[in-house]
């Protein structure tokens, strides 16, 4: 099933004839929900074909006879779990915020009755358009619809998948405080649309750099998954991590662009790492370690323990050719 498949079974529900009967646009909320697909609201960067696309689908969910509420901004509450670490002031959100108070709201929200506070929605899916169309001071068009916490995450993380993406640190710390929450990883692999493998490094990404680095960083888009994977690393010394707080106090740190202060921490830690190196060890699934790996100013070692498992060294010293030709692959990609 694809993202946008699942995005729009969030936004569906069967209604029977009593429901539809009592379905009142002017009602502050209502229950009674057809199919409403969600997805993208026009902005400057959208393909001719996306927009025709998101256009067919909100008229067919006018045409079926779906209700369609609108909401003050004031009453809808974010999702229990904060994904983003920016603020919205960006390229797209200004063009997406242009296109509302041109052409208005194409395509409603999705929201559910707070579960705490009588009166008050939370929102699972349009984040962005929520606060662009609050900043607009206009009313929000949303489907109300009762959701499980699960559901809710589902939702939240498919649409940064199928819109805007979460940068990889803004992945990594989503994935981990889900976790902390108690959620399974089969259903943060769901709202992630990402695999075991890809997960636990999101998760390990998420809890090897503090918090407080991460918030005064941002979300560095540019950066990347491996250099995050190196800060990470970087940062299991007391002295790299004395580091990255000394630098992120700097006067002119608050003043740089995110990507830019990404830069600056990296480089603090980096130089520390250069005197020092850094050794981690590399366990088996069972537990059991199997390997040290030390990190240096111009090398990187891996030290195989051959009384564990004497063949496992040949083999992979045999694999070299292929992780190579795998990570030149990974890298053009990534390019």
């Amino acid at each position: 099933m694809s993202r946008r498949d699942d995005i729009k079974n969030l936004f569906t529900i069967e209604p029977t004839h009593q429901q539809l009967a009592a379905a009142n646009p002017r009602s502050p909320v209502a229950h009674s929900i057809a199919r409403v697909a969600a997805g993208p609201v026009r902005s400057m960067g959208l393909a001719l074909d996306k927009l025709e696309e998101e256009s067919r689908a909100l008229h067919d969910a006018l045409a079926k006879g779906a209700t369609i509420v609108e909401l003050d901004p004031g009453v809808i509450d974010p999702s229990f779990v904060k994904d983003r670490l920016s603020g919205v002031v960006d390229e797209d959100f200004d063009a997406l915020k242009r296109s509302i108070e041109e052409h208005g709201q194409e395509t409603p929200i999705l929201v559910r009755p707070h579960p705490d506070v009588e009166g008050r929605y939370q929102i699972a899916y349009g984040h962005r358009r929520l606060l662009a169309v609050g900043a607009l001071g206009r009313k929000i068009k949303a489907v109300v619809r009762t959701l499980s916490d699960i559901e809710l995450v589902v939702a939240q993380g498919l649409e940064n998948s199928a819109r805007r993406d979460l940068s990889y640190i803004e992945r990594a710390i989503f994935a981990a405080r889900l976790e902390d929450m108690g959620f399974d990883r089969d259903i943060i692999m769901k709202a992630l649309s990402t695999d075991k493998t890809e997960l636990s490094k999101l998760i390990s990404v998420g809890r090897s750099v503090p918090e407080p680095i991460i918030e005064s960083i941002g979300a560095a888009p540019k950066a990347g998954r491996r250099r995050w994977m190196t800060l990470a690393e970087l940062l299991k010394t007391p002295q790299a991590l004395r580091a990255a707080k000394v630098t992120t106090k700097n006067p002119d740190f608050a003043h740089a662009d995110s990507d830019a202060r990404f830069q600056q921490v990296f480089r603090a830690v980096s130089d520390i790492s250069k005197a020092e190196p850094v050794t981690s060890i590399w366990k088996t699934p069972e537990g059991d370690i199997a390997a040290k790996i030390t990190r240096a100013r111009r090398s990187l070692t891996v030290a195989i323990d051959q009384t564990r498992d004497p063949e496992f060294g040949e083999y992979v010293v045999a694999q070299l050719d292929g992780l190579y030709k795998a990570f030149q692959s990974l890298s053009k990609a990534g390019d």
